[in-house]
């Protein structure tokens, strides 16, 4: 993980999707950091619960196998709950969910973790009923309208640190303790999926144990004119943005384009040049009718550099590119033939 790169990898992702209920918009960035641990997960209609969809954004730590692997099956469980209004049994499948990680054979060497947020979404015809999960310190925020330019921040999610009362009391009581504000003076965060090492005593129950992959619940009402928004904490850090002036920021650009992923990949661009040395994962819903909207992934590669100096950079930003499906060369091509299309923009 990191921050030994010499300069930040400012390429990013972008995802547009969209159905009549929905329209999506993401963009993903590597950042300072040396390796990309996110993941996400967007179903627009679950298979057994076709009025509903799934958002989440798994926020990986000391790798990205648990993040990813939640991204592929915790929708896939979640579904498999007959009444999304037990939030009981929701939490209980998370933490089914993570047993089921930790006790896999291909993983049972592995100690990485990962925060996570998860929406269970309905629109019908404009009523929206949001279902907010939290495991950890990533963020979900219901932006209400208010009038025709500004939207208030409703927190549907709250951070969960080691020092809180009610955390620390169940850390101890599992027989840890809380050192430099971490678990165990380890982990920064008193609830994920994974870190195995931490999920102690093995005989207490999965929302008793030192860190625990049971979720917070938050459930809102709205409109088609709201809309939410989901983000890792790399958004966050250092206090880069509040919940307020993150949704006022969004608001002002949706001002001047309605692309999503651009806003998306602007406002990365934005916590970047505030501090921000995290890894870093944003989306934006609106309920409305996305079908149009709808399109295939976009890569946008970042600036490449080539002193001697800048080994670690390139190794990270290879990968990156490769994840994304691309060679180094094509990348770099794509690259200069963007910069190329935006100067033609600016002459004109």
């Amino acid at each position: 993980m990191g921050l030994g790169l010499s300069h930040p990898i400012t390429s990013k992702m972008l995802y547009r999707l969209g159905n009549s209920n929905f329209k999506i918009g993401m963009a993903t960035m590597h950042g300072w950091r040396e390796s990309m641990e996110d993941a996400h997960c967007i179903e627009l209609s679950l298979p057994k619960h076709s009025d509903y969809a799934f958002f989440g954004i798994f926020d990986g730590h000391s790798g990205s196998l648990c993040a990813n692997y939640m991204a592929e099956h915790l929708f896939k469980n979640i579904d498999s709950v007959e009444d999304f209004s037990d939030t009981d049994a929701l939490a209980k499948t998370c933490i089914k969910t993570d047993e089921q990680f930790l006790s896999a054979e291909q993983f049972i060497y592995n100690d990485d973790g990962c925060a996570c947020i998860f929406t269970l979404c309905k629109n019908e015809n404009g009523k929206v009923s949001l279902i907010n999960g939290n495991i950890g310190d990533s963020r979900t925020i219901f932006a209400k309208k208010e009038n025709d330019t500004s939207y208030k921040a409703v927190a549907c999610s709250f951070d969960h640190k080691p020092t809180d009362t009610k955390e620390k009391e169940r850390i101890e009581a599992a027989k840890g303790y809380v050192s430099l504000q971490r678990v165990d003076g380890q982990l920064a965060l008193s609830r994920a999926f994974g870190d195995r090492q931490l999920k102690t005593p093995l005989d207490y129950p999965g929302e008793k144990k030192k860190v625990t992959s049971n979720p917070d619940f938050i459930l809102e009402t709205g409109t088609s004119e709201d809309f939410l928004f989901m983000a890792c904490d790399g958004i966050y850090e250092a206090d880069v943005f509040g919940r307020q002036d993150v949704i006022t920021w969004i608001a002002n650009k949706m001002e001047t384009t309605q692309d999503l992923a651009v806003i998306c990949a602007a406002l990365l661009d934005e916590c970047l040049e505030r501090g921000s040395h995290d890894n870093m994962s944003a989306m934006i819903v609106q309920f409305k009718d996305g079908t149009n909207y709808a399109q295939e992934k976009e890569y946008v590669p970042g600036p490449w550099f080539d002193g001697e100096q800048d080994k670690k950079f390139q190794s990270a930003y290879t990968a990156d590119a490769l994840a994304a499906g691309y060679t180094l060369e094509k990348a770099l091509a794509l690259r200069k033939s963007n910069e190329a299309k935006k100067q033609q923009t600016q002459e004109k």
